[in-house]
């Protein structure tokens, strides 16, 4: 049973350990200004363990330090959607701590590279975004 499950204090500073060297795989769907081809979606399918440095989001700056992160998207998987050739559905696998709506339209060139500078400077933004996977071991395990 849930309640059975304790979690104590030393667990929950294991979940913040190695934060920086944990995965978490994202399902975002994109829009695009202009037309993004089957080329295109190919090229971002291609890219692999992208080192990109992201400053401090406008959006989280009044809560957090500012400063630059380097951060890795290790992979990353464009499909084209059913609905037109503007939208596309984007599976990322990214280093923890990776601000995703920042990849993706840049936060005014905040986030270098980003979706927009892999696409050519085609203007794109984020529509929705899902957690799909983290890599923690976690619960540990009962005994």
């Amino acid at each position: 049973r849930s309640s059975d499950l304790l979690i104590r204090k030393d667990d929950t500073s294991k979940v913040k350990e190695g934060e920086d060297a944990k995965k978490k795989t994202y399902a975002a769907l994109v829009w695009s200004e202009t037309p993004v081809s089957e080329s295109n979606l190919a090229t971002l399918s291609a890219t692999k363990d992208l080192k990109i440095l992201q400053k401090t989001p406008l959006r989280v700056l009044h809560r957090r330090v500012l400063m630059t992160r380097p951060r890795t998207i290790f992979s990353m998987t464009a499909t084209p959607t059913k609905d037109d050739s503007h939208h596309f559905k984007l599976i990322l696998t990214t280093q923890a701590g990776t601000y995703i709506k920042e990849f993706v339209h840049g936060d005014m060139g905040r986030t270098q590279p980003n979706l927009k500078t892999l696409l050519n400077g085609r203007d794109v933004d984020i529509l929705s975004l899902d957690v799909q996977a983290i890599d923690i071991d976690w619960p540990p395990p009962v005994q």
